[in-house]
């Protein structure tokens, strides 16, 4: 369902189809599967699970797709475990060792994040058009030590300017054939998504605390009535608090990474044919705070089996209030194939959890 979209001429919605119910039948099979095999159908799982969601993603009536091989992927995921066995092992041998091979694996995230945005890019396309990534190493080791300049020297308080450094890089060089995106200056409205955030993690604190406080009494009582001349189940309680606190740190970091998220999407354009298009995000504040409260509430009562429908929702939610406006016919951008089938900067991106703004 479709809030309030806007009715105009020149708008390009965002179309997403998938359904909990197919998506949860992906999700299971991949799970014993990955199970069975000792985690090597995960880049199966991973490439399977990508064209599920990406074939159901549709702009302007062309359809996205995702092209990544299997093959590539667990290479890159065998590459990446083993060095990270090797990091962990290291710190038995000598912990200097272990703090240079950090400081290395500090030191090349720029190249990392170039080849994870390349891996990416070459193997998603929109209406058989293959989307790329042309930026270089060098300019890359330029705005993440900006980018890092900029954290440090002012204890993180400058952490918007931060974030725009690295995202106009990322950003700035990736195109779809003639067109590419430019990310604008959004320093306030990013200082105030970041209280808004602070704010609705007070709210989910509130809401979490009333309910477990509700939940813990009716748990009590019932103990109790069980046996009279006992105590409440000290552990029980402890592993309850335990999924209660997680349960708000996920509904938290989800309301803050979409609040942030909707304003870069709104200050950013699609450059084609010398005219700028604007993206436009119009999902409400209210919407995002009960979408991160219910979706934490349905993980922790689901034990986790949720997720499928989580995801599902979440994405609908996200692209059914995105568009594009005055961006004209779609169709006519020229294609610029490439391929690119190193997957070793995607999978050392994902386990070093980078931020790479995209």
């Amino acid at each position: 369902m479709k809030w309030l979209q806007p009715q105009r001429k020149d708008c390009l919605p965002f179309e997403f189809t998938a359904d909990a119910g197919g998506y949860y039948r992906l999700w299971l099979g991949n799970l014993v599967l990955t199970v069975l095999t000792l985690g090597i159908y995960s880049a199966w799982a991973k490439v399977r699970t990508q064209r599920f969601l990406f074939g159901h993603t549709r702009l302007a009536g062309g359809r996205f797709d995702y092209h990544g091989r299997p093959v590539a992927i667990l290479k890159g995921r065998l590459l990446m475990l083993a060095l990270f066995v090797l990091w962990q092992l290291s710190g038995g041998w000598s912990p200097a060792l272990q703090g240079v091979l950090g400081m290395v694996a500090f030191a090349i995230m720029p190249w990392i994040a170039v080849q994870a945005m390349r891996f990416r890019l070459a193997n998603t396309s929109w209406n058989q058009m293959r989307l790329r990534f042309n930026g270089k190493v060098s300019q890359a080791y330029l705005a993440y030590l900006k980018s890092w300049l900029t954290t440090t020297f002012t204890f993180g308080l400058f952490w918007p300017r931060a974030m725009l450094i690295k995202r106009r890089f990322l950003l700035q060089h990736s195109t779809l054939g003639q067109a590419s995106l430019k990310q604008h200056d959004c320093v306030g409205r990013l200082y105030l998504a970041g209280l808004g955030s602070l704010l609705a993690s007070l709210l989910y604190l509130a809401a979490f605390g009333a309910l477990g406080g509700l939940i813990w009494k009716i748990g009590d009582a019932i103990a109790l009535l069980a046996n009279p001349n006992g105590r409440s189940m000290h552990s029980v309680d402890l592993v309850f608090a335990g999924a209660m606190m997680a349960a708000w740190l996920l509904a938290c970091l989800g309301y803050a990474n979409m609040a942030l998220h909707r304003v870069l999407l709104n200050h950013t354009t699609l450059e084609m044919h010398g005219q700028s298009h604007r993206i436009e995000c119009w999902l409400a504040t209210r919407r995002m705070l009960w979408l991160h409260l219910s979706n934490a509430l349905a993980l922790l009562f689901s034990l986790g089996l949720a997720w499928p429908w989580v995801r599902i929702r979440s994405l609908h939610a996200w692209l059914e209030h995105i568009a594009l406006f005055g961006a004209g016919d779609l169709a006519s951008l020229h294609a610029e194939l490439n391929e690119l089938d190193d997957a070793r900067g995607d999978e050392l991106a994902g386990l070093l959890e980078l931020d790479l703004g995209w």
